[in-house]
């Protein structure tokens, strides 16, 4: 008998460690958002200097989960869950007593690397914890905390703005994970986590330094893209890196006996899905949540505050949280074929409800389509880990994890880049076609042209005053329906991405349930 099932009660301590964890680090991945101009008016930062303070989280915490998940296999899960709540308390600290930008960075980095250590041993630690029988139902609860955490940080992050003060985002983080890392404490005293160390494990490290020459750079080129050009050196010469790395990954994987990221697993269906899925379910999400936000705010759409924002995305954070609990306790027995498929489906239908979304949409009229979208994530967060992870031998757990984490923040980082695309070439697009309809001999023409591409809102706006009011009503209009036609490219590029994931797991998840531990067999025989 494993030490878990010996201690009835310690997956549930352990659910508790990890769920305050999850909390921290989802809480910290979208309600910063919420703070951005906060932080600007504070640091006088550059727009490139605002998209760093997400993007160097998010950079971080791709580039490392893979890792740190590897490092926990070999030289203790706790440990690495230790470090990480330890390394993203200094984050946070760093952050909430920051006099200038570059602090802010440092701290934000940091916080991203706790993150990645987080993130990565959290679900490994919860299965190695708990019994098979309950499994289903913990990493259920673990994708609700997940997804509900990232629902409400808008909201948190924006009433703590309004109301106390932006650095009480990071002062609560501090206090949350004081009471995790106690708990901690108790769970290593009690021994409520088996010990699963890989006796004799060497660490890849040719294979790391692959990992991160792949995930650094590409999770860089991608983020910063569109603000430095996709043609310039300081975006080609990253994604070339990456290129070669991705090479060195396949020949690193070949040439240990033990390395960082089992690619022979991959050739499981249903372990691809689970990280392929992971993949798609992040790309949705992040597209889904950047754009809406962005939306809804628009004084020219719904007018919302960041905290109003925040609650206008309720129905789908609520609705996810009680799929993620209670559909794993009903389908841990058979095939995730069908839920899978019919979560990323109801994904797919509810951007492309959302897609009907104008300038004159009232709020009644979406918040059931949130819901929709919220049942597939839902579905997907809870079922696609376990699908993957009860392939793996016990000592692969970590590992597994991790690459499945990786996914997810890859997937995060290339859906809001993916889908901001969509949004700038539809409004570049739109923006031609409105500054061509504009009056030839107009003197105000070349100055509107400049605004429109250039000027910040207020200035469009004072420049739509000063003209002749049928003009300045119709211009109006037409900038009006160009923003609701950006929104539409985004939601439909999030739908294509569910449609995918879906024709995927139509294909991969067919035939009947593999047994436990089944993907061990793929390394034995290549041996």
């Amino acid at each position: 008998m494993s030490q878990a099932n010996s201690h009835p009660n310690g997956a549930r301590v352990v659910l508790a460690m990890t769920a305050i964890c999850m909390m921290v680090v989802g809480f910290n991945t979208t309600a910063v958002a919420t703070i951005l101009p906060n932080l600007k008016a504070e640091f006088d930062l550059t727009p490139s200097g605002l998209q760093w303070v997400m993007a160097t989280y998010t950079v971080a915490s791709a580039t490392l989960v893979t890792i740190v998940s590897r490092l926990g296999d070999i030289t203790g899960k706790m440990g690495v869950f230790f470090f990480g709540m330890v390394v993203f308390a200094v984050g946070s600290s760093l952050v909430l007593f920051a006099q200038d930008g570059t602090m802010l960075l440092l701290g934000r980095g940091a916080q991203g690397a706790g993150a990645a250590a987080l993130f990565g041993t959290s679900l490994s630690l919860l299965t190695a914890a708990t019994p098979e029988e309950q499994r289903a139902s913990v990493t259920g609860a673990w994708g609700a905390i997940v997804g509900l955490a990232i629902g409400v940080g808008p909201i948190v992050g924006g009433a703590f703005a309004h109301y106390v003060s932006w650095r009480a985002v990071f002062a609560t983080d501090l206090i949350l994970l004081v009471i995790a890392f106690a708990i901690g404490l108790n769970v290593s005293k009690r021994k409520y986590v088996p010990d699963t160390r890989l006796a004799g494990a060497r660490f890849d490290f040719l294979g790391a330094i692959a990992i991160l020459l792949f995930l650094g750079p590409l999770s860089f080129a991608l983020s910063n893209g569109e603000s430095n050009g996709w043609g310039t050196p300081m975006t080609l010469v990253p994604l070339a890196v990456a290129a070669l790395a991705t090479v060195g990954i396949v020949l690193a994987a070949r040439r240990s006996d033990d390395p960082l990221i089992e690619l022979r697993y991959f050739h499981h269906p249903r372990y691809f899905m689970a990280a392929a899925g992971m993949f798609f379910t992040g790309f949705t999400l992040f597209g889904f949540f950047v754009y809406f936000n962005t939306f809804v705010q628009s004084p020219d759409a719904f007018g919302y505050s960041s905290v109003s924002a925040g609650l206008a995305i309720m129905p789908l954070s609520l609705s996810m949280f009680v799929i993620s609990v209670t559909a794993p306790r009903f389908l841990a027995p058979y095939s995730f074929r069908w839920p899978v498929v019919i979560g990323l489906g109801a994904m797919a239908c509810g951007f492309l409800l959302l897609m009907a979304t104008t300038n004159t949409t009232q709020y009644g009229e979406i918040w059931w389509k949130l819901m929709v979208v919220g049942i597939g994530l839902g579905i997907c967060f809870s079922l696609l880990p376990r699908l993957g992870l009860r392939l793996l031998p016990e000592e692969h757990v970590g590992q597994g994890s991790g690459v499945i984490n990786a996914c997810l923040y890859f997937g995060a980082t290339l859906g809001a880049v993916v889908c901001g695309l969509a949004e700038a070439i539809t409004t570049r697009r739109g923006l031609s076609e409105v500054i061509d309809a504009l009056p030839a001999g107009s003197t105000q023409r070349e100055d509107l042209a400049h605004a429109l591409t250039h000027g910040t809102p207020s200035q469009i706006q004072q420049l739509i005053a000063g003209m002749e009011p049928q003009s300045g009503t119709a211009l109006a209009k037409a900038l009006r329906d160009l923003q609701d036609n950006a929104f539409d490219s985004a939601m439909m590029i999030t739908a294509l991405a569910a449609l995918i994931g879906m024709v995927l797991a139509l294909l991969l998840l067919r035939g009947p349930v593999p047994p436990l531990h089944s993907a061990t067999e793929l390394t034995r025989k290549a041996q």
